[in-house]
C-alpha cells in the first residue's frame, strides 16, 4: 500500500486540493449547549478531514482489541450499541456492557460513536388487546417470541407489529412505550455525559431500507420520531455530549441541517471492494446543500483503500468496520490490507489522535 515517497506527496497533494475546492463543513452543533468537550470533537473531525486524513473505527470492543492484537494498531473510533439497554430487551433478560467499553476506550484516548438497535415489542395477534398495555406495556407477555422471530430480533420490521405512524400520536399507549424506551437511553448515555464523554449518536439508522421498524411507514415518520428523540435527549435530558449523525443517503428521509451535525451512510458492498465510495460521499454532500455537514461512514464491510479516497477525494472523516468476519475474516478485509490500511499516512489511529480533545 506504500507508495514512493514522491508518488505520495503527490497523491496527498491531490487530495488535499480536492479537498480545500469544497467548502468546509461548519463546526458549529446543532445543539447551542453543546459541551465543549463535544464542540472539540467536531472541530477536531472537521480539521482532519479538511487535511485528507479518515480516523479508522470498528465496531464492538471485543473487535477493537483483535484489530489491536492482529493488526498492530488499535482503531481510533470504538463502535458501540446500546441495543440491550432498550426495556423490551431488558424484559427478556438482555442486559449491556457497553457503556462500561466506552468510558474504558474513551480513557485510552479513543473516540466513542453510539447506535441503537431500538427493540420494541411486538404485540402479534394482541395488537387490539389494551388489557396487556394497561397491566404491562411492552411485556415480553405482549410479545411474539418464536423460532422465526425471537424476541432478540425486536428491530426488525418483520419481528414486530410496532406501527410507528400510529404510535406518533401522543394519545397512544404505544407513544407512551417510546417514550419509556428514550428515557431508559438517557439514563445511560447520562453517565457519559456526566464523566464529559462526547459521543458520535447515530439513532434511527439505515431508516429508509425499512428493514428496521423506525423506517417502515416511510419517511415523515420516521423524520417526526427523529425530532422528538432528538428533542428529549437535548431538551428534557440535557445531553450536550451528543454529536447527531444522520445514516441515509435519500433526501426524502433527511432531516435537515438544524437537527444534524454529521451525515453518514453504511456500506456493505461486494467482498474486497476497496473502493473510495465517492458516488455515495457526493450524493451525502448533496443533502446538506454546499458541503454544511462533514461526511462520515458509519457502517462498512469492506474498508475504503485510503489512496483511492485521496485520489477521488472521499475525504471520510471516518469509518467503522463492522465486527465478527467483516473485520477477524479474509474475505472482506484481507489481512495484508488491513495492515496496510492501518499503517497508511491518511490514516489516523488510536495513538495519532492522542490530545485530540486537548
Amino acid at each position: 500500500m506504500k507508495l514512493p515517497d514522491s508518488l505520495f506527496s503527490v497523491s496527498v497533494a491531490l487530495g488535499l486540493l480536492l479537498a480545500h475546492a469544497q467548502a468546509t463543513p461548519t463546526t458549529e452543533p446543532v445543539n447551542p449547549n453543546t459541551s465543549t468537550a463535544a464542540r472539540k470533537l467536531l472541530a477536531y473531525l472537521v480539521d482532519t478531514a479538511g487535511n485528507g486524513i479518515t480516523l479508522s473505527g470498528q465496531q464492538e470492543l471485543e473487535d477493537a482489541n483483535w484489530v489491536t492484537e492482529n493488526v498492530g494498531h488499535s482503531p481510533a473510533v470504538l463502535g458501540v450499541d446500546l441495543m440491550d439497554y432498550s426495556p423490551s430487551r431488558v424484559e427478556f433478560g438482555a442486559s449491556a456492557s457497553t457503556i462500561e467499553d466506552a468510558i474504558s476506550y474513551s480513557e485510552q484516548g479513543g473516540i466513542i460513536t453510539f447506535c441503537w438497535h431500538w427493540g420494541e415489542y411486538n404485540r402479534s395477534n394482541q395488537s387490539n388487546n389494551p388489557t396487556i398495555l394497561t397491566i404491562f406495556p411492552g411485556s415480553p407477555s405482549g410479545s411474539l417470541n418464536t423460532s422465526e422471530q425471537p424476541w432478540y430480533s425486536n428491530f426488525y420490521t418483520e419481528a414486530t407489529s410496532f406501527n410507528l405512524a400510529s404510535a406518533m400520536d401522543e394519545s397512544s399507549p404505544d407513544y407512551k412505550l417510546i417514550i419509556r424506551d428514550i428515557d431508559a437511553i438517557a439514563e445511560q448515555l447520562t453517565r457519559l455525559n456526566d464523566l464529559d464523554i462526547p459521543v458520535l449518536f447515530r439513532p434511527l439508522h439505515e431508516a429508509e431500507g425499512g428493514w428496521f421498524w423506525w423506517g417502515a411507514q416511510g419517511p415523515e415518520a420516521c423524520k417526526e420520531l427523529y425530532y422528538l428523540l432528538f428533542d428529549r435527549l437535548t431538551n428534557t435530558h440535557g445531553l450536550n455530549n451528543l454529536i447527531w449523525v444522520w445514516n441515509s443517503v435519500a433526501a426524502d428521509w433527511y432531516p435537515g441541517n438544524d437537527y444534524v451535525d454529521i451525515v453518514s451512510t453504511d456500506i456493505y458492498g461486494d467482498a474486497g471492494d476497496h473502493s473510495s465510495q465517492i458516488s455515495q460521499y457526493q450524493a451525502l454532500q448533496s443533502l446538506t446543500g454546499d458541503f454544511e455537514k462533514l461526511v462520515a461512514l458509519a457502517e462498512v464491510g469492506n474498508i475504503p483503500d485510503p489512496e483511492l479516497m485521496s485520489t477521488d477525494g472521499a475525504h471520510w472523516a471516518y469509518w467503522v468496520t463492522w465486527n465478527g468476519d467483516f473485520i477477524q475474516g479474509e474475505t472482506n478485509n484481507a489481512a495484508e490490507f488491513k495492515k496496510e490500511v492501518y499503517s497508511s499516512e491518511l490514516v489516523y489511529t488510536l495513538d495519532e489522535i492522542e490530545g485530540w480533545g486537548a
